[in-house]
């Protein structure tokens, strides 16, 4: 088949039913090389390399490394998605008090980013690139997840809860703040032993929450 053959040595054989697809594998090393190299810094090869595949399967599935990082996004995207739309929901929501709001929306990013920590640097990355791959990143993701929390940042800081010069910054450091980079709990670890690693990012919800909302 094209697919064995294109396997370089030492990666020959049938892929087994519990293994990704080749697609699949190259979108998954394609996300974190671009994330950890940007795109001038990551190639076809490499990628192929690192998800155990031909660099031919990148003209296959793709075509090119610019379609290939555009892939990347657009998952990136599909992931980031249901969170957004979860936050619009939580900010929508007039029965809750808005630092209720504000507390369950932390919980779930610091959550989200638990789980999804090669979207952070993916995202950083692209944004520290500059250029179309910064502005598609900022258009098509920060701009609507900014979107779906701010009715509660500007209630927020109109009734005093939060302090910031404008909503949008108020978004930015809340975002840092709970965009740790992949070692968040080894290093918080060896700051805290008593804080255990499974811990660690209710830990951070919870400092973020109070820092934020004073105690409330």
């Amino acid at each position: 088949m094209v697919q064995e053959a294109e396997k370089p040595a030492g990666l020959r054989g049938r892929r087994t039913k519990d293994m990704p697809s080749g697609r699949e594998a190259l979108l998954s090393a394609a996300i974190r090389l671009f994330a950890a190299q940007g795109y001038d810094g990551t190639d076809i090869r490499g990628v192929a390399a690192a998800a155990g595949v031909g660099a031919n399967l990148v003209r296959v599935h793709f075509g090119g490394k610019a379609e290939l990082w555009t892939a990347s996004a657009e998952r990136i995207l599909s992931r980031a998605a249901p969170m957004i739309e979860i936050v619009a929901q939580i900010s929508g929501d007039t029965e809750l008090k808005v630092e209720e709001r504000l507390a369950i929306i932390i919980r779930k990013t610091a959550d989200f980013y638990k789980d999804n920590p090669e979207i952070r640097d993916f995202v950083y990355r692209s944004i520290a690139d500059g250029g179309e791959r910064a502005d598609f990143v900022a258009d098509t993701l920060l701009v609507p997840a900014y979107a779906s929390g701010k009715a509660t940042f500007d209630e927020a800081m109109a009734t005093g809860i939060i302090r910031s010069r404008h909503p949008a910054l108020f978004f930015i450091i809340l975002t840092n703040a709970l965009s740790q980079p992949h070692g968040f709990p080894d290093i918080l670890a060896k700051l805290a032993p008593e804080i255990g690693r499974d811990d660690s990012y209710l830990y951070l919800s919870m400092s973020v929450t109070e820092l934020f909302l004073h105690g409330i």
